[in-house]
């Protein structure tokens, strides 16, 4: 399987519009009581919207940090991290072996309720901002991620089948990690891409934005993202889901007059 590359952007920050959305997140945060460190955040877009010629989107993170007054200096910078999970699934990995010459389905592992969909984009590499025992805890990155039990403080053990499942996400772009996907543009204004592949499973998504400094995190910031279909797809999507009986005759109809058809333009005299 290869990976998806998305073909275009959803949104672009320029320098200008940078100043006025963070303007405005500012001023409104003049409202709010500042307590220690706390995250704005926003997203250029929170629904992903798939047509027939969909080949890729990406959805642009960007914020700031804003201080107490009160707030000590601490001598560490800030590191963030951005967790996003698409929508449960159950998936079986199964392991073909070649028996008289023929690749067959041998042993197999199942997984519930796993993320469809996995990205992990920090500011720099996850074991640098924050202990491995506190990300094994959470459950943060491609190594800790809990795919047959609960997080625990301790990294968990991969079978070969998961380390399989990982693999093969991986490879059709769906689970992905970037230890340098977010940019710093000063110390306290930060921005990351997050590209999101052809192949994305339809659902809600959650996107965490966590704040870091010296091994400790200190705020967290939650958004939800909409993936779905528009126009026709999203007609017989939910035609098929409503009306499953009649969508499956008029499939197999359809097959059989295409069939037909072909048979009759390429028929041989």
């Amino acid at each position: 399987m290869s990976s998806c590359r998305p073909a275009r952007s959803v949104f672009r920050v320029a320098p200008a519009m940078w100043r006025a959305i963070l303007a405005v997140l500012f001023a409104a945060g003049l409202s709010v009581p500042a307590h220690a460190e706390r995250l704005i955040t926003a997203l250029s877009s929170d629904l992903v919207s798939i047509s027939s010629n969909f080949t890729g989107s990406q959805i642009v993170f960007f914020g700031a940090i804003e201080r107490d007054a009160q707030t000590v200096a601490r001598p560490a910078g800030y590191q963030i991290i951005i967790e996003v999970k698409g929508p449960p699934t159950n998936v079986v990995t199964r392991q073909k072996e070649r028996t008289f010459g023929v690749w067959i389905n041998k042993d197999s592992e199942r997984y519930r309720l796993v993320p469809a969909f996995y990205a992990v984009l920090a500011s720099a590499p996850l074991d640098r901002i924050t202990p491995e025992a506190a990300l094994a805890r959470m459950g943060i990155g491609m190594d800790m991620i809990p795919l047959r039990r609960a997080a625990e403080p301790v990294k968990p053990f991969r079978s070969v089948y998961e380390r399989a499942f990982l693999r093969l996400m991986q490879a059709q772009g769906r689970y992905m990690q970037d230890a340098g996907a977010v940019k710093f543009l000063t110390p306290s204004l930060f921005q990351a891409t997050l590209p999101m592949p052809a192949n994305v499973p339809v659902g809600t998504y959650e996107a965490k934005v966590m704040l870091f400094q010296d091994n400790t995190k200190l705020a967290e910031e939650t958004y939800p993202i909409e993936v779905a279909k528009i126009g026709f797809e999203q007609f017989m999507a939910k035609y098929s889901r409503d009306h499953g009986f009649l969508y499956g005759i008029a499939t197999v109809l359809m097959a059989g007059a295409t069939g037909w058809l072909a048979g009759i333009i390429f028929r041989r005299d």
